[in-house]
């Protein structure tokens, strides 16, 4: 099993002291206007600084910005529908004499129905694989690594026509870094214009930190990229309430992103969670006991008399001498 390791170099006019590559007339990149349907030739200068001949494969790509914000040259394989296939070079790969420069003429023809806007794209010049040494592990399929290197400068081509300079943007989002708190904001350039934002944040807490924080600057962002510019507040305070405010600044103009932000340790909310339930259970139990307490009470007070209230009187017979029976004199009997 072989795999190959891409190894690039920045896509500028580059120099790595064996190869380089650059434009002819111009310093760094290649800057193109041209109408729909319109072609211009061109050369870049190849140089060999060794003391050998050496072979390189030779191609167009179109370019990419990264989720980082960087640009970057497609791959070799990938489908190109641009600068990439609208440019012609006379052969796939090159000679270059030690210590010498190659003048290569390339021909970039815009087709008659590209819309108008900003294009990227570049010249790439890529060494032969360099075979890796076979390994295995464990008695486990063999690995080979290859490397290949290869180099590019870049094509900045702008078609003729109406422009469009639009910047959209999602929702303004943050979570907990280890120390530190991340936002993150999505931007999309929706024109056809190459775009160079910037963004700022103000943070405004009623716990935690109150400060002004800038969020990483892309290198460019190509029509139709998006990419997630992001800032990190490090060491954040423990507890943190407040609003986070962006600004978002490119040519397409100025846009104000808002977003609320809370932040507790999950194990001082477990915590406070404990304590509301410790309180509300002795609240519980209070309010038992004194319930239970006024019946006890309730039911002592009935069970006794009414203090200060006088005694029942008793009721008595006056009985006169006449009326008076003898219990000691005998029976007599009735006169018939």
């Amino acid at each position: 099993m072989a795999a190959t390791l891409f190894i690039s170099q920045p896509a500028a006019a580059i120099d790595d002291g064996t190869l380089g590559i650059r434009p002819e007339l111009e310093s760094d990149f290649f800057h193109i206007d041209l109408a729909p349907g319109a072609a211009i030739e061109a050369n870049a200068i190849v140089s060999n600084h060794s003391d050998a001949p050496v072979t390189l494969l030779n191609y167009a790509v179109d370019g990419q910005s990264t989720q980082q914000g960087a640009f970057a040259l497609a791959a070799q394989s990938d489908v190109q529908v641009a600068v990439g296939s609208w440019v012609t070079l006379d052969a796939e790969s090159i000679t270059i004499p030690a210590n010498s420069d190659l003048t290569v003429p390339f021909r970039l023809s815009v087709p008659l129905t590209a819309t108008p806007g900003d294009y990227a794209g570049g010249l790439i010049i890529q060494s032969p694989p360099i075979q890796g040494e076979t390994t295995t592990s464990n008695g486990d399929a063999a690995l080979r690594l290859d490397v290949i290197q290869r180099q590019g400068v870049r094509i900045y081509l702008t078609v003729a026509g109406t422009t469009t300079t639009q910047l959209s943007h999602g929702a303004l989002s943050w979570e907990r870094s280890g120390d530190g708190i991340a936002f993150t904001l999505p931007i999309k350039n929706t024109g056809n214009t190459i775009l160079y934002p910037t963004a700022g944040l103000n943070l405004d807490s009623v716990i935690g930190a109150t400060t002004e924080l800038q969020f990483e600057t892309p290198e460019s962002l190509l029509p139709g990229a998006t990419l997630d510019m992001t800032a990190t507040l490090p060491l954040a305070a423990f507890i943190q309430l407040g609003s986070a405010d962006a600004q978002l600044i490119s040519d397409a103009g100025t846009e104000q992103v808002t977003t609320t932000f809370a932040y507790v340790p999950w194990w001082i909310i477990l915590i406070m969670l404990i304590l509301i339930a410790t309180i509300a259970f002795g609240a519980w139990r209070t309010t038992l006991f004194v319930q239970r307490a006024r019946r006890a009470l309730a039911l002592v007070a009935a069970a006794e008399p009414v203090a200060g209230s006088a005694a029942a009187p008793v009721a008595t017979a006056d009985v006169s001498a006449s009326d008076a029976v003898d219990s000691d004199a005998p029976l007599r009997r009735p006169r018939r």
